[in-house]
Formats: C-alpha cells, structure tokens, sequence
C-alpha cells in the first residue's frame, strides 16, 4: 500500500514538474513579437491616404500556446488584435473601408483587401472618397497608356538611322551610284516603300538614288 502511494505521489510530482516547464516555456514565448525595421513608429508625410504594401496580419503562439494575433504595418508595430474582431473587419472591409489600428498620428484602415494608412484624422466617407478617387485616377492613366499604345500601333512607321552594315550592302549591291540615272553624285539611300507607308530600313527596301531622282520619286507619290 505504502509503495502504492508513493508511486501516485511521485506521478503527481512529475505532472507538476511538467506543467511547470509548460508554463515558463508559453510565459517565455509570451513576449511581445519583434517589431520589423519598416513598423518602427515614424514621422508623417502628409496626410494624404497612401496604400500600405507592409501592411498584414499574422499570429503566433503565446501562453499555454494559445495563438495570438497581431497587425503590423509601416510605422504601426504590431499591435494586438482580437480573432473574433479581425474575422468581423474581414467580412466589412469587403463593402467599406474599416479601421483597423492607429499609432502615433497614423491610422490605418483596411479596404477591399488593400491597407492604407492617414494622418489626417479622415472619417470612413473621407477614405472611400479618396480610395474611389485613386482608383479612378489609376483607371485613367492606364486606359490614356492604352491609347497611346494603340496610336502607336495604328500610326505609320518611323524613320530610323540605317545601321552602318545595312548601308554598306547596299552601297556595294548598287555599285554605289543610283539606280535610276546611274550617276554618283549626290547619292542618297531610299526606301522603295516610304517609311511613311510602312515600309522598313532592311536591304531589299533600300536603293541608291541620287537628290534629284529621289525628289522625282516622291513627287510622283
């Protein structure tokens, strides 16, 4: 009987020695998550809103394990975040922008799965406002580099310098006079389709004419 107790005794002692080790191990890991270089509280530039790259969430393990989580984001260290509140910011950051975290004179908000972060004490209708006004700025720049784009590809080509090597098969082919009159003065390199009308600077689309019959030529087209 007596060895019967002490064995239990001994089981209890062990069960306490391990959750003792337990629990310094989750109060040592309990320590606040190291801040980035980039969450290091900063100066403002200005209150306009600014999209946030940095700016996430993510979690650990603190005491007992129990995850944790927390947002971080440029010049906001990480900051302690409720689950049940993060899963509810989720579902609203989906139809209007939603606050998230402030520090310093910054506050970020968070909307449509972008971060942004203001100094300017902005109210919800204030960030949708600028957010909605972003996006159509961006909307058209990009549809004004399109356009050119498309100008680009619809507008003739354009004149470029011959390379030297181009010139010099040329040069040999036509035996260095014009094709036309046969004379070497004034020697010119023409391109049979103009440039203008699409024609590019390789060596079956060049010739060698002199100034007059090159002026000749384009008076005729």
């Amino acid at each position: 009987m007596v060895e019967l107790v002490d064995a239990v005794l001994n089981l209890v002692q062990l069960a306490v020695v391990g959750f003792v080790v337990v629990a310094g191990v989750s109060l040592w890991r309990r320590s606040w998550p190291r801040t980035p270089s980039f969450a290091r509280p900063r100066g403002t530039s200005g209150e306009q809103l600014r999209p946030d790259g940095n700016a996430d969430f993510f979690h650990d393990r603190g005491f007992l394990f129990l995850r944790r989580w927390f947002f971080v984001g440029t010049g906001c260290p990480p900051v302690r975040i409720d689950r049940q509140r993060m899963a509810a910011m989720h579902a609203a950051q989906r139809t209007g922008p939603v606050r998230v975290a402030s520090s310093g004179n910054r506050t970020w908000w968070w909307f449509e799965d972008g971060f942004y972060w203001e100094s300017g004490g902005y109210s919800v209708e204030d960030v949708l406002a600028l957010i909605r006004d972003k996006q159509r700025r961006d909307k058209a720049k990009l549809d004004r580099a399109h356009l050119r784009l498309n100008t680009e590809r619809r507008t003739p080509g354009r004149r470029t310098a011959i390379p030297r090597e181009v010139k010099k098969r040329v040069f040999e082919r036509d035996g260095g006079r014009c094709v036309e009159c046969g004379t070497d003065f004034e020697i010119q390199y023409d391109h049979v389709i103009p440039v203008a009308l699409g024609g590019s600077s390789t060596e079956d689309n060049l010739q060698l004419l002199c100034a007059r019959c090159n002026q000749e030529k384009g008076a005729d087209l």
